[in-house]
């Protein structure tokens, strides 16, 4: 698919600029992913950690789940906090002990998703924690959780193909 991309451009030129687009995507996409990974390694542990000091059974498998849904924004966490009040009621006997752990886990991954996530997505990749939200909402709104798994790529790729057609000039002031 890259060499047709590349291949549909006539000029030499073209296909010069088409492959650095392509490469500069990659670097860039393959930076986020190994990013969120480690948020969502450090989200996982923590979910392992707060089931295993709450008694939680199977606390590596909620580890696990956390991991893996928190891939998804918005829509995985409220996954997950439902899950752990689901067997926090069903492990626990009373209301209160079964609260604490989606209490716990909403408050992390509210500072995480907020705060963390896109400060450090966009220092990493220079995108304005703000476009990243708006890119969230936006492509969320259009297309639902599939959207919102999809901004930050799309982001990405919008960002670098701008950058490099159309590239920024340095002004300098009149003497």
């Amino acid at each position: 698919m890259r060499r047709t991309a590349v291949n549909m451009f006539d000029s030499r030129d073209g296909r010069l600029r088409a492959l650095k687009i392509f490469n500069d995507v990659e670097r860039s996409l393959s930076g986020y992913l190994i990013t969120v990974t480690i948020i969502n390694a450090c989200v996982g542990l923590v979910a392992t950690l707060v089931t295993w000091a709450l008694g939680f059974p199977a606390p590596l498998l909620w580890g696990a789940l956390a991991f893996v849904l928190n891939y998804i924004p918005y829509v995985g966490p409220g996954v997950m906090h439902a899950t752990l009040f689901v067997i926090g009621l069903l492990t626990f006997d009373t209301l209160w002990p079964a609260l604490v752990a989606p209490l716990l886990f909403m408050a992390f991954t509210f500072v995480e998703g907020h705060f963390l996530m896109p400060s450090i997505v966009g220092r990493q990749l220079l995108l304005h924690p703000l476009a990243i939200f708006l890119s969230l909402a936006f492509w969320a709104w259009l297309w639902g959780p599939i959207g919102a798994f999809l901004a930050t790529p799309i982001l990405i790729m919008a960002t670098v193909a701008a950058d490099h057609l159309y590239p920024r000039q340095q002004g300098t002031l009149p003497d």
